[in-house]
């Protein structure tokens, strides 16, 4: 007789449990193909233990979403929550099933090595969310929620999975307080499952402290409230586990600065993006998410390989650059105490080490966070909440992450580590 409920192991979570129908969305071709795709892309360059990959961290988020979703809707609500609801809590089994779909689901369009150069290497307008979205509609995907037991809608599944701000730049769409409330448990910049399960999960892997915080404190202090801004239902939290959520974004923080923008990492992504335009044709993947399930690590991998192996290829330089770690060598990196005097000083050493060494021989990098994603509404008294900016110093405090780096060929390395000291000791006492 067929098991009605699955588990599997799993570093972070012990135990991860399903169902049949979630046993069937995994080992469909579009979930298993996330089993050849790095989490990391390549940090496992810098990191040798960052080579998980998207399978396992879905599985993750799928169970943080379930878990939210039971501690926000499991118990009772507020009478004020529950007037603006009660038609989806009447069916909270059936969107508590969506959720976890979505949650599973929320990655199955990225492409060959995750976010490395997505912008550059999809049409305009595309990336890896609206793959996802078109996998889910358009793929077996769509089949196995129709006609499995239960019944489940794939519109309610994307609208979950999909981050309502990248979605509203591609269809429009009419304000839905639900859909909000279920976007966020998985996407949200704080308490979304998406977030908690890849700073637990790349931090093990990587084995870097920077990532730790407490996820259980931090879910059993969520709950439903009327925004007082707009009148709507919203996450909020519970005063006591505010710690949890300053541990979070300070996690988020030197992750970002330390994991996922550590300068060699970056350089291979460079390098890969280069690869990836030359090698694949006309410079880009293809939109179809169809034959986008027929690439992932592997194949760019071997292709990377039978051009290394070919001298006389165009391709064979850049190949090395990642296989052989002939990679750029970094040669400056965002001082903030330069910026504060040279607001444009990356800007300025790019152009200088242009100017000295070829534009074929230099390489920048720069990723600026935008506005604070970290003001939530705090529960500070019955019926009271308050902005996570006014009760914590430190979450309005965690600094902001300003990267920029400057690389060159390696045969250029030592001439640049003379002459950009001297370039910025002058620039800067101007």
């Amino acid at each position: 007789m067929p098991k009605l409920n699955h588990e599997l192991r799993d570093g972070i979570h012990g135990f991860v449990h399903f169902n049949r129908l979630e046993k069937r969305l995994i080992d469909s071709e579009p979930f298993q193909r996330l089993r050849c795709i790095h989490q990391l892309a390549m940090s496992y360059q810098v990191y040798p233990g960052a080579v998980h990959n998207r399978f396992e961290h879905s599985l993750g988020v799928m169970q943080f979403a379930g878990r939210i979703f039971d501690t926000l809707f499991g118990g009772r609500v507020s009478d004020s929550v529950n007037d603006r609801i009660s038609e989806q809590l009447e069916q909270k089994i059936y969107w508590r099933q969506v959720v976890r779909i979505a949650a599973l689901l929320h990655d199955i369009g990225h492409l060959p090595f995750s976010h490395a150069a997505e912008k550059e290497l999809l049409p305009e307008g595309w990336n890896h969310e609206r793959l996802t979205v078109d996998m889910i509609r358009n793929s077996e995907i769509a089949e196995i929620l129709q006609k499995s037991p239960p019944y489940i809608n794939p519109e309610h599944v994307v609208d979950a999975a999909w981050d309502l701000k990248k979605r509203a730049k591609v269809e429009s769409l009419t304000s839905d307080p639900w859909r909000q409330l279920l976007n966020e448990i998985i996407c949200g910049d704080t308490f979304g499952a998406d977030r908690i399960d890849y700073l637990l999960r790349d931090s093990w892997h990587a084995g870097v402290s920077y990532g730790r915080f407490d996820p259980d404190r931090l879910i059993a202090g969520l709950t439903c409230v009327i925004d007082p801004s707009n009148d709507e239902v919203a996450l909020a939290l519970d005063r006591s586990s505010v710690h949890a959520a300053e541990a979070l974004l300070l996690a988020r923080y030197f992750m970002y600065s330390q994991v996922y923008f550590h300068h060699v990492r970056r350089a291979y992504d460079i390098h890969l993006k280069e690869f990836l335009q030359k090698w694949l044709p006309d410079g880009r993947f293809d939109a179809d998410s169809q034959k986008m399930l027929e690439i992932t690590d592997h194949e760019v991998t071997a292709g990377m390989r039978k051009t290394l192996s070919e001298v006389d290829s165009p391709l064979h330089t850049l190949a090395k650059r990642v296989l052989a770690r002939d990679h750029f060598r970094t040669v400056y990196s965002l001082n903030p105490a330069h910026k504060a005097r040279v607001p444009d000083i990356l800007d300025r050493v790019v152009k200088f080490a242009e100017d000295q060494f070829g534009t074929e021989g230099v390489r920048s990098d720069q990723y600026t966070q935008g506005s604070n994603p970290s003001d939530f509404l705090v529960v500070v008294g019955e019926d009271q909440t308050e902005s996570s900016l006014v009760v914590s110093d430190v979450i309005a405090k965690t600094p902001s992450i300003d990267i920029g780096l400057v690389f060159v060929d390696r045969s250029h390395q030592k001439g640049a580590e003379k002459a950009i000291p001297d370039f910025l000791t002058k620039l800067i006492s101007d």
